[in-house]
């Protein structure tokens, strides 16, 4: 597996449960003019990869088996393409690949090729094992935000504040001047920690019984956007970064009342480096549930699927 042209690849060879995640054999990529490789040291566990291995993405992942798994990374730049300028080998770099099909390698692997103005210096105030937890989760909080104008003295809910896109969300929230609810279903510490003010139970609080109005609501749940929208007060603006909200965003399309904005992160250099600024100068942090050595990467996906969400889950790759 360690000859020049092979390398390790985590891989399904069939749609289903965290079972059919094996440990197989890629190609080792090649950069383009204006791609990077780089040595991927640990990769993050979204609800995307969740999705694409049972199936659920079958129209957007491409044809054939094996699939790759992974989509976001922190690692050191191995090798660069001959029209890349200011990338160095060996460099520490983050990124995140995009909504693509995975081929037969992806994020999860020894190695990954990527544009190289997909990828910055990684945060240089906390291991590559940590950083990787942020890229997909940073640029979906940074690319919810902004769209909806968080102004410093705004009041805004994230509603899944303990998960791990959530707890981004609350922090960049606060990094951007406002004061920030949090509406979990358990672990509500994640959410106090990463800065929430308030924190509700959505067991013990139905959104109508929630004190107060807020200016921006972030649903990054995907349960009852509805009934959260209805908590904005007068010129309120909500986002939703979950697929589950698909119908209340549509609803709220065709009735009164703010339109929910649906969003998934996208790659983006200057909003990775943004992060990475933010995370030197202690104002941002990964809040991480577990880390999993590369032969639990299934357990890691079955934990990502059956426990509470406490923040981002991630796999080491060496």
């Amino acid at each position: 597996m360690n000859t020049q042209d092979a390398m390790w690849a985590v891989q399904f060879r069939s749609y289903g449960s965290p079972e059919v995640l094996e440990v197989g054999t890629a190609t080792m990529p090649s950069p383009g003019p204006k791609d990077v490789v780089v040595e991927v040291a640990a990769f993050s566990i979204n609800a995307v990869d969740l999705q694409t291995r049972r199936g659920k993405m079958r129209l957007f992942d491409g044809m054939g088996f094996p699939k790759g798994t992974g989509v976001d990374f922190a690692g050191l730049v191995h090798e660069v393409g001959d029209r890349v300028g200011g990338v160095r080998v060996g460099a520490r770099v983050w990124g995140y690949l995009g909504m693509k099909p995975p081929g037969r390698a992806a994020a999860g692997a020894q190695y990954v090729r990527v544009r190289a103005d997909w990828v910055t210096s990684a945060p240089s105030a906390i291991a590559l094992t940590e950083a990787a937890a942020l890229p997909l989760a940073g640029l979906t909080a940074v690319q919810a935000l902004r769209p909806l104008k968080v102004r410093r003295g705004d009041r805004v809910l994230v509603v899944g504040g303990n998960g791990g896109v959530g707890s981004t969300v609350v922090q960049v929230a606060r990094i951007m001047g406002a004061d920030v609810d949090a509406v979990v279903g358990v672990r509500g510490g994640v959410a106090a920690a990463a800065g929430a003010q308030r924190v509700f139970d959505y067991h013990d609080l139905e959104p109508s019984d929630m004190p107060g109005r807020y200016d921006v609501v972030v649903d990054t749940a995907g349960s009852d956007a509805s009934a959260y929208r209805g908590l904005l007060g007068p010129g309120g603006r909500m986002a939703a970064v979950a697929p589950g909200a698909f119908w209340d965003v549509l609803k709220s399309m065709l009735s009164p009342g703010p339109v929910i904005r649906m969003v998934s992160g996208r790659p983006n250099a200057k909003d990775l480096a943004w992060l990475a600024a933010k995370v030197n100068i202690g104002e941002l942090k990964p809040i991480l549930a577990a880390t999993y050595p590369l032969d639990r990467i299934a357990e890691a996906h079955r934990d990502a699927e059956s426990l509470s969400a406490a923040g981002k889950r991630v796999v080491l790759a060496q």
